[in-house]
């Protein structure tokens, strides 16, 4: 048998081929390597630069030439992100050298070109041929934007606890002065609050009902412009001031709004409000089975709405007055209207009527729609209903309602109405 060719190994295979094969392969590996999008290098046993994809000349600003046969740590890795410097023997990359174990890494940095800092994360990878460490391949991602995105989702997070708990403290602080309305001789009053969702911010509707001295019944209802605690606390105390002021007052209802707002300046009360302020009084001089008389002034609110019981409303529309707030000796009027016996009226806040997709005048049509068919219907039962109907989901606002209604003084109170309840000292 003739002796082995020149070149060839014991399988017939010539050391071109192998070489052309391990040359192929490479490449093939280099355009993989090339084509990811984490940066990639490969350093040779002194930490010099020998292999630099394209994106770790994205991340670092610095062009192939630039870092090829450099010392990978002196060019991009020397500096800490205070501008100290970086001992090489504290480097990842060089311990992965230095040791031949595969080092990882989330919180270094590298410098782009333009000097800004680069945080990167890295795993270092030596290789080894002989038991001796003859490079490492280095893997890295930018991880600017993915700290940027967990800033701003730790900021959500801290913004939507505060928020929590700021409408945490602003429902408690409505819940506890939307007190449990009075229930006169002949007059059944019932109230309601609907919090927004609970992802929309709190805001500063309120409802109040009372009796003065004299027996008459003064309702309230409001909404303060803005949607924070600030809104809420400035609710609460317009609410304090002018309830203060009408208790054991029997000016007009205009004259009353008037006085609140100057107080409210003077106290540096400073927020705009809308109110509508009114008073069921019986006619003076005739006999208890007459009809009442409700007076009232419209300080920039929806209008009242009158309910019939064969379900026919009104809208008591007037040209409203200034919201609270604005100008303290701005006029304001007063409006009467009669109330017949078992009729029921209506004080709501806009978010019982408001939507994005609608306008006011819609909206209102779509209130009175919503009462066509409870003029008979218990008054409890009636609030329920209508926000049922007009609010079926919670909201994007708050939700007030007041709702009174009449009943002949010559007969008992209805068992719907429920029981009298009156405040100590009032008969």
């Amino acid at each position: 048998m003739g002796a082995r060719a020149a070149g060839q190994d014991g399988n017939g295979v010539s050391l071109h081929d192998v070489e052309t094969l391990l040359s192929r392969t490479l490449a093939r590996y280099e355009r993989v390597l090339a084509n990811v999008a984490d940066g990639i290098y490969g350093l040779d046993a002194d930490g010099r630069v020998e292999f630099v994809n394209p994106a770790a000349v994205r991340i670092t600003g610095l062009a192939v030439e630039e870092q090829l046969g450099r010392d990978q740590h002196a060019v991009i890795h020397g500096r800490r992100p205070d501008g100290s410097p970086y001992p090489k023997h504290e480097c990842p990359v060089w311990r992965a050298l230095t040791t031949g174990r595969t080092v990882t890494a989330e919180d270094e940095t590298f410098w782009h070109s333009d000097g800004t800092a680069v945080p990167i994360e890295l795993i270092a990878v030596p290789t080894v041929e002989d038991g001796a460490v003859t490079g490492v391949v280095v893997s890295f991602r930018d991880l600017t934007d993915r700290l940027a995105a967990r800033r701003q989702a730790d900021e959500l997070r801290r913004v939507t606890a505060r928020a929590a708990a700021e409408r945490a403290l602003s429902d408690r602080l409505q819940q506890a002065l939307l007190t449990p309305p009075p229930e006169p001789d002949h007059l059944q009053v019932a109230v309601r609050y609907r919090p927004a969702a609970h992802e929309a911010q709190v805001g500063g509707d309120w409802y109040d009902a009372f009796l003065q001295p004299d027996g008459a019944t003064v309702l309230v209802i409001g909404d303060v412009v803005g949607h924070d605690s600030n809104a809420a606390a400035a609710m609460g105390q317009l609410r304090g001031l002018l309830r203060a002021l009408a208790y054991d007052n029997e000016e007009p209802p205009s004259a009353t709004l008037s006085r609140t707002e100057h107080v409210a300046r003077g106290l540096a009360v400073s927020t705009m409000a809308t109110v509508v302020l009114a008073r069921i009084e019986r006619h003076p001089d005739v006999p208890v089975a007459g009809t009442r008389v409700l007076r009232w002034s419209n300080a920039g609110h929806l209008p009242p709405v009158l309910l019939a019981p064969d379900g026919t409303t009104t809208l008591l529309e007037t040209r409203p007055d200034l919201v609270l707030g604005i100008d303290p000796d701005a006029p304001r009027a007063d409006h009467t209207a009669e109330l017949a016996d078992g009729q029921t009226l209506l004080l709501v806040t806009d978010g019982l009527v408001e939507r994005r997709d609608s306008d006011l005048d819609a909206g209102l049509a779509a209130l009175q729609e919503a009462l066509r068919d409870l003029g008979g219907t218990p008054l409890e039962e009636l609030c329920d209903t209508l926000l049922a109907r007009m609010l079926p989901e919670p909201g994007a606002d708050d939700v007030a309602i007041v709702a009174v209604r009449t009943y002949p003084e010559d007969r008992p109170r209805p068992p719907e109405a429920g029981p009298n309840r009156l405040p100590p000292g009032v008969d």
